[in-house]
């Protein structure tokens, strides 16, 4: 009996830890980390960009990479969406992160397209302008 009900109150427990609301402290704490892998992949694409310009890499290893990149993001992206908002100031960061994160998605988007040197030159730049971007967010928040 005693066992039994240790057992529900653990689980009770596991219910209150995964359903209650979030604080301010932590959305902040999992929009610096999404702004961290939003940051690594487009540093990711900048590179691989690079390194093709160059004819460094091999288009096999280039899109492996990409791919690399894109799931990072990707995940990034899933964790922004899930994340519920507490309260306003946590409204105001989402609204700050969110256009990082989709012109982010937009420009690794178009690098892994590239057709020619010329594009992919484009692309490594704009990636790295959101690295930028993204970099001054976790210093600011993290």
């Amino acid at each position: 009996m005693i066992a039994t009900v240790a057992v529900v109150l653990s689980w009770a427990g596991v219910a209150y830890d995964v359903s209650r609301p979030t604080d301010y402290r932590r959305y902040v704490r999992t929009m610096v980390q999404v702004a961290e892998s939003g940051h690594d992949a487009a540093q990711t694409g900048r590179l691989i960009a690079q390194q093709q310009v160059d004819g460094r890499i091999t288009a096999a290893f280039g899109t492996a990479a990409y791919d690399d990149a894109a799931k990072g993001l990707a995940g990034a992206q899933k964790k922004f969406a899930g994340e519920g908002l507490p309260d306003e100031r946590s409204q105001r960061l989402r609204d700050e992160l969110s256009p990082l994160l989709t012109g982010t998605v937009v420009a690794l988007g178009d690098t892994v397209e590239a057709s020619d040197d010329r594009a992919r030159e484009a692309g490594s730049a704009k990636l790295g302008e959101f690295a930028s971007s993204l970099e001054d967010f976790i210093e600011a928040y993290g």
